[in-house]
């Protein structure tokens, strides 16, 4: 049984568009019709063997990335890319479904770095395995409804890694997935940390909010996404209410500096997915004050983690911006016909002083309302009573 060891992956990565990737690679994927599909399978080999003829399956788990930009699935997407991560099977198998349509997408396939132990000839009489780093070029190919292609790839061996230093990166993995408590929680298990540059690409799942990974010594790149139900305040209800949100990091950028790393990654508030996320949105936004100290003049900010609650009239949409270091942010959906109006309202405990000797716990209550159709990024300055 040969010793089969992993190492970080590695992955072509030319030119990727990750500008923004919010448009390129997360936000598409809500808009876009990825039916119908079709499948691309294959078997994938390497020279693991020098005592056999042929080459031989690689070992189970060898990952492939598949890309298709949404722009060949609908003419109409101006960014983004389906993509998917697959693992080859025991049997050296791949298979995998791609959206498509009538007139065929282009599909590239980058499959990922591994280490293995290679059995080398009888002639080689110092060594009867030496470890090699598998790799294997690009593969583009194009595929249309209705008809399936069977792919095959091929890995070619090195004598060394290309990153001979790697550190591990570990920390904690959390976002805001309730309105009700203070603070972050753990990302769900499962989620899936893609890091990546332009030579390398490597995978993590999330596990009781942490993650570990090898990473090479240089900079990389962090995307994830995933989408979970939030606790959020309804007026209309007066109660919490579980509402879709999409959790994203994008492109976050990270340069290792040691053999072990600690590194938390925040999903942060997550977006609404109740909103149109179409350009028929506008960015609201502004400061957040409060009298909170009467011995100074003007308002000073609210507290860090404070929530304002936003609802249009007819309460059928609402969104919630978390306040930090006196500012705030949050997407609304914009009228195409006439005035639309936001409503928002706020209230919270905090400590107030009075004087220069008395400071007491008050409750700070504050709402308004904003009406606009421009798609410009508005400024609410909210300020609590």
């Amino acid at each position: 049984m040969k010793k089969l060891t992993f190492t970080v992956a590695m992955v072509i990565l030319a030119m990727l568009s990750f500008t923004s990737c919010e448009d390129s690679i997360v936000s598409s994927d809500e808009t876009i019709d990825l039916l119908p599909k079709a499948t691309i399978s294959g078997t994938v080999l390497a020279e693991l063997n020098l005592q056999s003829d042929g080459l031989e399956t690689v070992p189970e788990g060898t990952q492939l990335l598949v890309e298709v930009n949404y722009s060949d699935i609908n003419p109409a997407a101006s960014a983004g890319k389906w993509m998917d991560t697959i693992q080859v099977s025991a049997d050296g198998k791949y298979s995998v479904q791609v959206p498509t349509d009538a007139n065929g997408v282009s599909v590239s396939i980058s499959p990922f770095t591994f280490e293995a132990e290679q059995t080398q000839k009888y002639t080689e009489v110092n060594y009867t395995t030496i470890k090699k780093v598998y790799s294997a070029s690009l593969y583009s190919l194009t595929i249309s409804a209705g008809n399936d292609t069977i792919q095959n790839i091929s890995y070619t061996a090195a004598n060394e890694p290309t990153f001979a230093y790697k550190v591990t990166l570990t920390g904690k993995c959390q976002a805001n997935l309730s309105a009700e408590t203070p603070g972050l929680e753990n990302a769900p298990n499962g989620t899936v940390l893609n890091f990546y540059n332009n030579e390398w690409k490597d995978s993590v799942t999330v596990n009781n909010g942490t993650y570990t990974i090898m990473v090479p010594n240089t900079t990389i790149y962090c995307n994830a996404k995933f989408t979970q139900l939030k606790s959020v305040w309804n007026t209309n209800l007066i109660s919490y209410q579980n509402i879709s949100y999409k959790y994203t990091i994008n492109s976050l950028s990270i340069t290792p500096s040691s053999s072990v790393n600690t590194l938390a990654l925040s999903f942060g508030e997550g977006e609404d997915q109740t909103v149109d996320s179409s350009p028929n949105t506008t960015t609201l936004s502004g400061t957040a004050t409060a009298e909170s100290d009467a011995t100074l003049s003007g308002t000073e900010n609210m507290p860090d983690g404070t929530k304002i609650y936003f609802e249009d009239d007819s309460k059928t949409w609402g969104a919630t911006a978390t306040v930090s270091s006196g500012k705030y942010s949050v997407s609304i959906p914009r009228s195409t016909t006439g005035i639309y109006t936001i409503n928002y309202s706020i209230n919270y405990n905090a400590n107030k002083r009075t004087s220069s000797t008395s400071v007491s716990v008050y409750n700070f209550t504050g709402s308004g309302s904003l009406s606009t159709t421009s798609i410009s990024t508005k400024t609410l300055n909210i300020i609590a009573n």
